[in-house]
Parts: C-alpha cells; structure tokens; sequence
C-alpha cells in the first residue's frame, strides 16, 4: 500500500523488515516528549513514509486515518530476535562479533557509551557489533579489528541498510548472552583505579558465557 500525495507515492511498510534504521531512529527522536495526538501522527507517517509534514497537513483526514490504522498494527507487532550472523551491504560480508567475551577495553567503553543513549546511537551500536569479515572457512569467520573512525563510517552506512528486524534480532542476542557486560557497566565507576576497572573487566569477561557465533 502507498500513500500518494500530488502524484508522488510514498511506500508504507507493514513488515519491520522494511523499515530503515534510520526511519526508526528519527521516530524514536522526534516523538520523544510530544503529548499532542494529532502530532503524534503526522511524526508518524512522515517517519516510517519519508512524506514531508507540510504535504501531511494537506491530505484528507480519512487518508491519514488509513494510513495511520496501517502503521499501528506495524508498532504493535513484535521485530525479529533472530540474530542474522552475517549481513551484506554492497557486497561486503559484515560479520555480527564472533568472541564478545574477548572484547577488548575500547570496545567496551564505546559499546557502553553507546548504549545508554538507547536509539539514538543504535547505528553505532551496530557498527561495533558488526565488521567488516577479513578471514572465513565455512561458517567460521574473523572480523576487522575495532577501530573508531572506520566504525563512524560504518555506522553511516548501517543507518539507511540495516532493518529494525536485523537491529533488533541483533540487539536481543547481545543482551541474552551480555548480562556480565550489564553489570559492568553499573559497577564501571571512575571512583575505582585504571588497575582496578582493568581487574574487574577481566573478572566479567571470564564469567562471560562462551556460546558465541563464528568463532575461528
């Protein structure tokens, strides 16, 4: 279904799988704090359409309607929580991290950084998650080493080629399997020594559950 406006058709997903992380992403940043219903749905359509506000205004009220009825019954389903090991952008193999309890300390505090601001830097998120494949044989794999300019640039890559269904089926795997790594990021204070934090992430990552994916 398209929502046509002066001509011009603006693809409406019902399906996760066809919605950018970067449609979701600017859902998620411009209807945070908006108390208005009627706002709330031209937020809506124009994020998950790519239709302008301004050309929402003028349409029927019974356009919107439909169109609205539509993506709701998206927002109500649930998206993917199957990991996709592998995803492929301009054929390049990106690998999901095949060894989190290896991470090393930058990694980690990017990571952690990131995911405090939820959404908003999910792209990042994934960047660290996901790279580049250097090595494969059959389903083994290594990936790049993490670096933070190249992950930046990733990160813009992965925002307009990653799906909400593939964010999230890798999100769900991370926090099924990272639970040590939550509980680091609480106890992470800057009251504690460099020797004492490099201590205590040694600690975790050695609790860390050794069911990873790919490993080589």
């Amino acid at each position: 279904m398209d929502l046509v406006i002066n001509n011009k058709s603006y693809f409406i997903p019902n399906k996760w799988g066809q919605v950018s992380l970067a449609s979701y992403m600017n859902f998620m940043q411009q209807i945070d704090g908006i108390d208005d219903e009627h706002e709330k749905t031209l937020i809506t359509i124009s994020s998950f359409t790519k239709a302008p506000i301004k050309l929402l205004e003028g349409c029927k009220k019974s356009d919107i309607d439909n169109v609205m009825a539509q993506l709701t019954k998206l927002l109500e389903n649930k998206a993917n929580e199957q990991l996709n090991i592998i995803i492929t952008i301009d054929n390049i193999d990106y690998g999901f991290h095949p060894n989190l309890h290896e991470l090393k300390l930058k990694e980690f505090v990017d990571l952690d950084n990131k995911l405090a601001n939820g959404w908003q830097s999910m792209d990042s998120v994934m960047s660290i998650l996901y790279r580049p494949i250097i090595e494969q044989k059959g389903e083994k794999y290594k990936i790049e080493d993490y670096d933070y300019k190249t992950a930046k640039t990733r990160a813009e890559l992965f925002k307009d080629n990653l799906s909400v269904d593939t964010v999230n089926g890798a999100c769900s795997f991370f926090l099924t399997i990272a639970t040590d790594y939550i509980a680091i990021m609480q106890a992470y204070s800057q009251s504690l020594s460099r020797k004492e934090r490099r201590k205590l992430l040694r600690q975790k990552k050695n609790n860390l559950t050794k069911d990873m994916v790919g490993t080589m």
